[in-house]
């Protein structure tokens, strides 16, 4: 069997100060308040499944309306759980934010894009708590419209008194299955709050419930097949193209966080890119621990694991973070081990970090 291969802090420190900063975000980051469906491709591939498994689908989307509106979570135990999710979050982007402006190459670019198979709008909401700038592709100010172009734009802090300018940190956050806040008309994808997502959907039947389901819901059902409407279907491939292109920059890296790898077109996309772009450095941080001698058991209950251990032995730019000591590592503890690499913590809000940069060519 192969063995782990090792990052030590020095070097991940050295690729996060000086590469191009890409995030693979996956559903078990939202968790435990959104919960994975591990078996919905194969229940949306069967035609006796389809819309239970459509139906499971919605109630989770549904429930993610409360991100953006705690007060319709009427649960307590289900509240405490979104507001650590919130937390966890929070975090997350507070690491990534400070790690971008503690970067020491200036010719570096201070944009981090994620790339996530998630629905949910923890992301875009955390970065609103925290008031940092981000990027959701949309552009526009009363009828926002997305164009998978709007992610190469840069946002720019001028001084007034120099005209001196500098990057702002800005989060690209690209949904690849598509948002809760995306809503299809007439050919474009405009941007919602999920309203237009109906709370009764799941007490339809049938071709009233599949009618609805479709034109509601802008997300990429996550069965095998995928099949996608028109619009949806160009914006898809648009996006693994983005994602693609940024891998294949120089000096690329992707931290996979929360992500099984499980989609098929992601993965061979990504082991695609890794052949041919000897620079690009991919750090998968595992959920579950690692074991240089697992037993059958260890290998059953984590089989995604060292499925990628193997596959990490074949490629020399593939490295896999995973706990030695047998505990798990969820969202937050995540984060916790990347503070132990960049452990400085932004004291203050990104308006009196400009300044000060500002003060300084005075």
């Amino acid at each position: 069997m192969a063995m782990l291969k090792t990052l030590d802090k020095k070097e991940l420190k050295e690729i996060i100060q000086s590469g191009n900063i890409n995030l693979l975000i996956g559903s078990g980051c939202s968790k435990p308040y959104l919960s994975t469906l591990t078996d919905i491709e194969k229940r949306m591939d069967d035609d006796e499944t389809r819309e239970g498994a459509q139906k499971d689908y919605y109630r989770i989307i549904r429930q993610s309306k409360s991100i953006i509106d705690e007060a319709r979570e009427a649960d307590a135990t289900q509240k405490d759980k979104l507001l650590n999710v919130r937390k966890n979050y929070e975090d997350f982007v507070k690491f990534w934010t400070e790690a971008m402006f503690s970067r020491y190459l200036s010719i570096v670019n201070k944009q981090v894009n994620v790339f996530t198979t998630n629905f949910d709008m923890f992301y875009e909401d955390a970065c609103e708590r925290q008031n940092v700038p981000y990027n959701d592709g949309f552009a526009g100010q009363l009828r926002p419209i997305f164009n998978v172009a709007n992610f190469n734009k840069i946002q720019k802090y001028k001084s007034l008194q120099f005209d001196n300018t500098s990057d702002i940190p800005v989060f690209n956050i690209v949904k690849l299955h598509g948002s809760l806040s995306w809503k299809t008309i007439d050919g474009d994808i405009l941007h919602s709050d999920g309203s237009h997502i109906s709370d009764d959907l799941d007490s339809k039947e049938g071709e009233e419930f599949s009618s609805a389901y479709n034109s509601q819901l802008s997300v990429i059902n996550p069965n095998i097949g995928k099949h996608l409407s028109t619009v949806l279907n160009r914006t898809y491939a648009a996006m693994l193209r983005k994602f693609a292109l940024e891998l294949e920059k120089e000096n690329s890296v992707l931290f996979i966080i929360g992500n099984s790898l499980a989609d098929d077109h992601i993965r061979d996309l990504l082991y695609g890119v890794m052949e041919t772009n000897p620079t690009l450095v991919v750090v998968y941080i595992s959920y579950s621990p690692y074991k240089e001698a697992p037993t059958e058991k260890d290998k059953e209950e984590s089989v995604n694991l060292y499925n990628l251990v193997e596959d990490e032995a074949r490629r020399p730019n593939f490295y896999i973070v995973a706990d030695m000591d047998g505990n798990k590592m969820p969202f937050d503890k995540t984060t916790d081990f990347l503070k132990t690499i960049l452990p400085r913590i932004r004291p203050e809000p990104i308006e009196k970090e400009l300044m000060s940069d500002e003060n300084a060519d005075n």
